[in-house]
């Protein structure tokens, strides 16, 4: 019993499945739809397959009611595919790894409670180039030497060939290297396999002695490391190596020092999930930081110059496929609440809009709903792919900008009203139905009564009534409309609905959030999905 409580505990402190580390890990490298393959499962901790819940006070809730996707994640992925597919796999997932340490690191800086101090900021950069300076040197002394060695190479097999170095287009009249044909040998991952090597070098040579080529036939590679030169080059390489290791692991320590308790864990994480991914080898950290340094790191998160916003903005993207009684408010009011609750300055919304209209209440609630956004001080961008009419354009217009695709349809600024009558029918059939009101206009317009002109005309008031609440709404959301010219119930495809101001830029939904990214939004797809409940 002991023992295993003990080992539940090493699971949720280091990293088994369920552990603080592991709920660290897939943050930092996970696009938080599913845990990913934690590199701390080999530090001492044994591997399970079930997650079990928690005891401690890890910070998570105990359910969870919204759902965001990182869209940015969604966009690397597209990248990784077409990079893959058009030129290498390599190449993919260096960029890939490349832009996943990046976020990390940001994130593992930011997950401190409190702000980084000025002081802090300082020292983070001091020694980032201290790093820089000194690593540098040492891979450029690496790159001079590894050049080194390859130019010895070829030029000692130039010389084996009679070739002077520089000289192009070589008559070859020395050992030239002349390839095997099929019945002298089998090539086997570079190494030459022999079926008559006595054969082959008659052929080759027609003198005495050993071609070049027979050399490389009986040896192989592995006769070409042997050279003393050669060998005292690579011990060189070996102590750059080292020394780049070394310098690496000591910028570790003063980082996790700078930062503190607070963060620690998390730059472990971002660390060594970084070289999980195959980045380990020595001087990984040193480029990873000369291609995004830690002070763009650290002015993404807020820490830059006084007068400069360099926080990294984020976008928060919501859909609102709407019905005709505007139902889906029900999710579009908590996605806004979480969003308003938990933006900074800075941030933007973009709601992705399809409705004809419907219910006066349905979609009034629903605009108010979105004019929250700018309540909070927040930019709201209204993207509307196919219809935004009627109710529908009662939501576009509370935008800051209302963007539509080519063939999108809006406008249908008006409201109508319409109630079927059987008074008729249930006379002949000898049915009377009886409604009794209290209040001179209680009843107007109803399927059962006799409609008289007096409840047409007082309908017709209402109707009226409700269209010059529903312009002066729209109007004062979007004041630069001739709105007597564009509430008359007519609706406009794109281009038509540009030139009368309805919207302000055609385009798709897809077009602006690749924009948002390419500008250095994070941009977010939050969705209420609450977890379900379980019947007992």
């Amino acid at each position: 019993t002991i023992a295993s409580a003990a080992k539940e505990d090493r699971e949720e402190r280091f990293g088994g499945p369920g552990g603080a580390v592991q709920e660290l890990y897939d943050d930092l490298y996970t696009d938080g739809t599913k845990g990913g393959s934690s590199p701390f499962g080999g530090l001492g901790v044994a591997g399970g397959s079930r997650r079990k819940s928690s005891k401690k006070n890890l910070g998570i809730p105990s359910k969870q009611y919204i759902k965001v996707t990182k869209l940015n994640d969604r966009y690397d992925s597209y990248g990784y595919s077409l990079t893959a597919a058009t030129e290498s796999k390599a190449l993919a997932a260096a960029k890939l790894r490349s832009a996943n340490f990046d976020r990390a690191l940001s994130r593992s800086i930011a997950s401190g409670l409190t702000p980084l101090t000025p002081g802090e900021k300082t020292d983070l950069i001091r020694v980032e180039k201290e790093l820089l300076t000194l690593g540098g040197r040492l891979v450029a002394e690496m790159v001079s030497l590894q050049r080194k060695m390859t130019d010895s190479v070829i030029t000692d097999e130039m010389k084996s060939m009679s070739v002077e170095v520089g000289e192009l287009d070589a008559e070859g009249d020395g050992d030239e290297y002349v390839p095997a044909k099929d019945e002298e040998g089998i090539i086997v991952d570079a190494v030459i396999e022999e079926k008559n090597v006595t054969e082959a070098t008659e052929a080759t040579t027609g003198r005495e002695g050993t071609s070049k080529k027979s050399e490389v036939k009986k040896s192989g590679l592995k006769s070409m490391l042997k050279s003393r030169t050669l060998k005292n080059d690579l011990k060189e390489l070996a102590e750059l190596n080292t020394e780049v290791t070394k310098l690496e692991l000591a910028f570790v320590r003063a980082v996790i020092e700078i930062l503190g308790p607070e963060r620690a864990n998390a730059v472990r994480a971002a660390i060594l999930g970084n070289e999980a991914g195959g980045t380990a080898a020595a001087g990984t950290l040193l480029k990873c930081l000369q291609e995004r340094p830690l002070k763009s790191v650290l002015t993404s998160l807020g820490y830059g110059d006084a007068d400069a916003d360099g926080r990294k903005k984020s976008l928060f993207v919501c859909d609102f496929p709407g019905d005709v009684t505007a139902s889906q408010v029900s999710e579009l009011r908590e996605e806004v609440t979480a969003i308003v609750r938990s933006a900074k300055p800075g941030d933007e919304a973009l709601v992705v809009l399809q409705s004809g209209g419907g219910t006066v209440t349905g979609y009034g609630l629903a605009a108010s709903q979105l004019a929250r956004f700018k309540e909070a001080g927040m930019k709201l961008t209204i993207c509307v792919e196919q219809v935004a009419a009627s109710g529908g354009y009662m939501m576009a217009c509370t935008a800051d900008k209302i963007v539509a695709s080519p063939f999108a349809v809006l406008g249908s600024i008006g409201v109508i009203s319409d109630v079927p009558n059987f008074f008729n029918r249930l006379q002949r059939e000898g049915i009377e139905f009886q409604t009794i009101t209290a209040g001179k206009y209680k009843r107007t317009v109803t399927p059962t009564k006799k409609i008289t002109n007096e409840d047409i005309k007082k309908s017709k008031e209402d109707v009226e009534g409700i269209l010059k609440l529903f312009k002066t709404f729209v109007h004062t959301n979007r004041p630069q409309l001739e709105i007597d010219e564009v509430a008359t119930g007519e609706t406009w495809f794109g281009t038509d609905a540009l030139d009368r101001g309805l919207c302000d830029e055609i385009a798709t939904a897809d077009d602006i959030l690749v924009q948002y990214v390419d500008k250095g939004y994070d941009v977010f797809d939050v969705k209420y999905d609450p977890e379900p409940e379980l019947v007992p």
